[in-house]
């Protein structure tokens, strides 16, 4: 009798300790698509940047030095800015299904309604785990193009290149399809030339190209869309797109528009 009630305090004991250990999961649940500045996870004690196009798994914990959005792989989109901190799985957009900005699409030059689009989401992105050693240095850009694979550097901002040598992306304008090389997950990178053009009024904005690169494009200046096929704009951004015959379409946040 007193065998079986110690047998029954240890099943008791080890039901109560399994419950109250959280499993660590290894599997992603999302992926950073596009950041204006370095996001960096914590490995430890030290805080190390990860790449655009990157895997997240639920028990990352994200710090955001700029502009970033994260998208999980049932659809929805974080947005991050400037000093935001997040365990990626606690995120509320993690548990969502479908985008949860309204989609739209233009028409004849107007803003409209739009069925939810269809992606596979987690194949768009990879495991990026090899950290350069560029990215320790105090200046990043100096070396060997960090920003190609990490970041677009301050986002996508004329005033700022103006200022500042011009790092972000190719010198020349990128080829068309079929010549143009596709890369087959997100990554950062440089929209093209061409195309409509947006001037960010508030806030910030997200780009993604037919070939997956991405770019965060921040207030101030006018930005050639390129190859854009699709802006993230979060709740209370505004950005205005222009043509090419200069006809004008507001667009606010929040809104997941599709250009073609």
């Amino acid at each position: 009798m007193a065998q079986r009630l110690v047998g029954c305090l240890i099943a008791v004991v080890t039901v109560v300790a399994a419950a109250g250990c959280k499993e660590r999961s290894d599997k992603p649940v999302a992926g950073l698509l596009a950041a204006g500045a370095p996001v960096l996870r914590a490995e430890g004690k030290e805080w190390r940047p990860i790449a655009v196009g990157s895997q997240l798994l639920g028990h990352d914990e994200l710090k955001a030095t700029g502009p970033a959005v994260l998208e999980f792989f049932g659809g929805g989109l974080r947005f991050l800015e400037k000093g935001d901190t997040l365990e990626v799985g606690e995120a509320d957009e993690a548990k969502l299904h479908g985008v949860n900005l309204p989609s739209r699409h233009i028409v004849e030059g107007k803003l409209q309604e739009a069925p939810r689009p269809l992606r596979i989401i987690a194949a768009r992105y990879t495991q990026v785990q090899v950290t350069p050693a560029s990215a320790q240095q105090e200046d990043p850009y100096s070396s060997n193009g960090y920003f190609a694979a990490f970041f677009t550097p301050n986002g996508l901002s004329p005033n700022k290149a103006k200022d500042e040598p011009s790092r972000d992306g190719p010198r020349k304008p990128l080829p068309p399809p079929p010549h143009r090389p596709r890369v087959p997950h997100i990554h950062a990178g440089n929209l093209g030339e061409g195309g409509l053009v947006a001037t960010v009024e508030d806030g910030f904005i997200v780009a993604e190209t037919d070939d997956l690169a991405t770019a965060v494009l921040l207030e101030g200046g006018d930005v050639s869309l390129g190859r854009t096929v699709r802006l993230m704009v979060p709740a209370g951004a505004e950005v205005v797109l222009r043509t090419q015959q200069g006809r004008k379409i507001e667009v606010e946040g929040p809104a997941d528009v599709r250009l073609r």
